[in-house]
């Protein structure tokens, strides 16, 4: 396992130990009121693909948002070793997602979010450098909300 690879793996699994512990508010809740949602995975990752031209077979697993010892996603996929797509079944589901990653402390985590979805970029905290993806143009071409969330 290459150095990079242990550290995102260290990074990741102290992420998603540490995070429910934390205990700061939410950084602008998403509503998802009026956005649009995805039928499924394939179909997700296909319009983000697109947009960003995913790589056909990045390094690594999808970090797993965890709530009360359950999975908060139905289905994920990754588009690049540290931006993946997450698909939700539920509002709520999405929303407690997005407040874990809201109260990290452990780096800038770059996302936009939908109804049903949000495309997650870990670059920041799984490497301590600025992101080198503009995930941002995907909420304006997706119709979704772009947010920088995390310490």
């Amino acid at each position: 396992m290459t150095k990079r690879r242990r550290f995102r793996v260290i990074a990741v699994a102290t992420f998603i130990a540490a995070v429910p512990l934390t205990g700061c508010g939410a950084q602008n809740q998403p509503s998802g009121q009026n956005l649009p949602e995805f039928g499924s995975i394939d179909e997700a990752y296909t319009a983000v693909d697109k947009i960003l031209g995913c790589e056909p077979d990045p390094i690594g697993e999808p970090t797993v948002p965890m709530g009360d010892g359950v999975r908060l996603t139905s289905a994920q996929k990754l588009c690049f070793e540290n931006v993946q797509i997450d698909l939700y079944t539920d509002q709520k589901a999405l929303q407690e997602s997005y407040q874990i990653l809201s109260d990290t402390n452990q780096g800038k985590v770059h996302l936009v979010h939908g109804k049903n979805r949000m495309v997650v970029d870990f670059s920041q905290m799984a490497t301590g450098q600025p992101p080198t993806r503009s995930i941002e143009r995907l909420a304006t071409e997706l119709n979704g909300e772009y947010a920088i969330v995390g310490v």
